[in-house]
């Protein structure tokens, strides 16, 4: 395994950082304070980033934002991912007929990156940049289609501090997402409270408490965030609904997720959660995507 050099490690936890702050602009202090970092490895970070444009830096306030060549890298990977603009537009006009939020996200590493958010947001902690964390139960859209033989499974449970088998509950919920094609999880206190950590998170990435506070926080979501079954007159507030967009190898590219969503009945639920599994069957099949064909092992 080719170990990965500290300062390209440094200069990608530095522009993940301003991706999830994409209107601010920080000091160089706050920036190594935000990201754990010695000023002096940090600041020849930062020169070599500026002096590719990727950051520019005010001359008077000596604080740095972003630059005019990530544009082009943005630009450039939105011509190789059309499936995001594509995604956008047609959540944007979902959004249009309800009161819900929706996002584009995918996996990258161990996290979730939003890539793209549409509609009128409730819940401040979700934009575009920001990265949440792959631990379960968060990501079943994403891991739901994996197979227990696959070993995805097991590192994403490998990522919580327990590293436990599969709680019965989380594969009973894995097992409808796959049956049913999509996922929906209850707003629970449990997931309130998440969304605030996270929100802070993003402001301090690296704050060793605060990770461990957030990981504490995923894994006490309990069997009381997933919704297995849905009957129509009852009622349900959601945290979030999501569906998964395959890709030509049948693995999940993207998920699309309703979030900030009313109280819904359960008829209301399903048919939203129809309009949202039909968005990303067309966006699937723009790309060559099938859904995969599990073994029974």
């Amino acid at each position: 395994m080719v170990r990965p050099a500290l300062a390209a490690g440094r200069a990608l936890a530095v522009l993940d950082y301003f991706a999830a702050h994409p209107e601010q602009s920080y000091s160089l202090s706050e920036l190594s304070e935000a990201l754990d970092i010695n000023l002096a490895s940090l600041l020849s970070v930062l020169q070599a980033l500026t002096d590719a444009g990727y950051l520019a830096r005010h001359p008077q306030r000596k604080t740095y934002g972003l630059g005019m060549s990530l544009v082009a890298a943005g630009h450039a990977a939105l011509t190789r991912h059309r499936v995001v603009d594509r995604a956008r537009s047609e959540l944007r006009a979902l959004a249009a007929e309800s009161e819900a939020e929706f996002v584009v996200s995918a996996v990258a590493g161990d996290s979730i990156v939003i890539l793209a958010v549409e509609g009128r947001g409730r819940l401040p902690e979700v934009w575009a940049g920001q990265r949440l964390p792959l631990l379960p139960p968060l990501g079943q859209v994403f891991l739901a289609w994996a197979g227990t033989a696959s070993g995805e499974i097991r590192r994403w449970l490998d990522r919580t501090a327990v590293g436990a088998p599969l709680p019965r509950h989380l594969d009973a919920a894995m097992a409808v997402v796959r049956e049913r094609g999509w996922s929906a999880n209850r707003d629970t206190p449990a997931r309130r409270a998440l969304g605030e950590a996270l929100a802070r998170l993003a402001d301090a990435p690296r704050d060793a408490g605060l990770r461990a506070r957030v990981a504490e926080l995923v894994v006490s979501l309990g069997e009381d965030y997933e919704v297995l079954s849905v009957a129509d007159q009852e009622r349900y507030r959601l945290a979030t609904l999501s569906a998964p967009v395959f890709d030509q190898h049948g693995t999940v590219a993207l998920a699309l997720t309703a979030t900030g969503l009313p109280e819904l009945d359960g008829a209301r639920l399903t048919a939203l959660a129809s309009q949202l599994t039909d968005v990303a069957g067309v966006l699937g099949k723009e790309i060559g995507g099938r859904p995969p064909v599990l073994s029974a092992g």
